[in-house]
C-alpha cells in the first residue's frame, strides 16, 4: 500500500557521522566554481546540503542537523529494483526495520512530510483501457505525465494531493521484468500532510497501524473518479455516445455549467451500473478486495 515516502528530523553529530561514515555523500556545489551552492537555478535561496543515495533512498544532510530521507519503501523492499509486486503489512514491517538497520539510525520517530498510498490490482480488463477512459477526478482532468522511474501515468492534481493512474506491467515488461498478470496502479500522492495527520500518521512509527484508515480515503478517490466504460457503446444514441466518450465535452461542461456537469456524471455512472460490463465496479472491487489483504495482513 505504501510506497513513496519522505520523512525527515534533526539528528545530533554522532548520528551524522555514521551517515557519513556508511555512506558516499556529494556537496551541492557549483561544478565551475566549486562554491557552495546557496540559490536554486530560479535564483531562490537555499539551504547547501550534502546527498547520498542507498537502495533508491535519498538522504540529505544539511549543517544545522537536518536530515531528509525520500524514496519508495516498496523499491527498497526490494533492494531498490522495483515495485510491481504485493507489499503489505509485513513487508512494510520488514522494509522499516531493515531501513533502520541499514542506516544505523533510528528513523522511527522522523516526520512524514510527503507520502503515496496505493494499491497493485489486477483489473478487470487491459490497465490502459481504464487508464484511457479516466477523464476527470472531481473537478480536475486527468493528465497524461512521464516520469524516467514511473514511464507514462495519468495524474490528476487537488491542493493537497495528487491521483494517479499507472499500467505497472507495461513499464516494468519494458525494463525486462516478466510480469505474468496486468498490473494497474491506483494511488494518491500527499504533498501536505494535514489529512493524513488527521488519521493519526503523523510519523514513520505511525505507517503500520494506521494502513486501516487508508482505506477511505483510496475508496472515496475512486468513487470520485469519472470513468467512461466503453461496453455501454452498443446501449447510446450515437450523439450520446459520442459526447460521453470525448474528455474535452466533459471538461467543457465542468467549466460551464456545475448542474448539468452532475446531471451527465449521475447519468453515466447509473449507465455503467445498469448497461455495461460492469468494468467500474469490477475496478472498485479490486480495489477493496485488495486494501482489505493488505489490512487483514498480521
Amino acid at each position: 500500500m505504501i510506497d513513496f515516502i519522505k520523512i525527515w528530523s534533526y539528528i545530533n553529530s554522532e548520528e551524522v557521522s555514521l551517515l557519513k561514515n556508511s555512506f558516499d555523500f556529494m556537496g551541492s556545489y557549483n561544478v565551475a566554481t566549486g562554491e557552495s551552492i546557496s540559490r536554486n537555478r530560479s535564483g531562490k535561496e537555499v539551504s547547501p546540503f550534502i546527498e547520498a543515495e542507498a537502495k533508491n533512498m535519498k538522504i540529505k544532510l544539511y549543517p544545522n542537523g537536518r536530515c531528509e530521507i525520500a524514496g519508495s519503501i516498496h523499491k527498497y523492499f526490494n533492494d531498490g529494483k522495483h515495485n510491481f509486486n504485493y507489499f503489505g503489512r509485513k513487508e512494510l514491517t520488514h522494509a522499516i526495520v531493515e531501513l533502520n538497520k541499514y542506516l544505523n539510525i533510528n528513523i522511527n520517530e522522523f516526520r512524514l512530510s510527503n507520502i503515496e498510498i496505493g494499491v497493485n490490482i489486477t483489473p478487470p480488463v487491459d490497465s490502459d483501457i481504464i487508464i484511457n477512459n479516466a477523464f476527470m477526478y472531481k473537478n480536475k482532468v486527468f493528465e497524461n505525465k512521464f516520469h524516467s522511474d514511473e514511464g507514462n501515468y495519468k495524474q490528476a492534481g487537488l491542493t493537497e494531493y495528487m491521483v494517479k493512474l499507472y499500467n505497472k506491467r507495461k513499464h516494468y515488461t519494458n525494463q525486462g521484468y516478466v510480469i505474468d498478470n496486468e498490473t494497474l496502479r491506483f494511488e494518491l500522492k500527499y504533498t501536505v500532510m494535514r489529512s493524513i495527520n488527521d488519521l493519526g500518521v503523523v510519523y514513520m512509527k505511525d505507517l503500520e497501524k494506521g494502513l486501516e484508515s487508508f482505506k477511505k480515503p483510496l475508496l472515496n478517490a475512486w468513487n470520485n473518479v469519472l470513468l467512461y466504460d466503453h461496453t455501454i457503446d452498443y446501449y447510446l444514441p450515437e450523439k450520446i455516445r459520442l459526447e460521453y466518450s470525448n474528455p474535452n465535452y466533459w471538461m467543457s461542461l465542468k467549466q460551464t455549467n456545475q448542474r448539468t456537469f452532475k446531471k451527465h456524471f449521475n447519468n453515466l455512472r447509473k449507465l455503467n451500473l445498469i448497461h455495461s460490463k460492469g468494468i467500474y465496479l469490477q475496478t472498485q472491487e479490486a480495489i477493496a478486495n485488495m486494501l482489505d489483504r493488505i489490512i487483514q495482513d498480521k
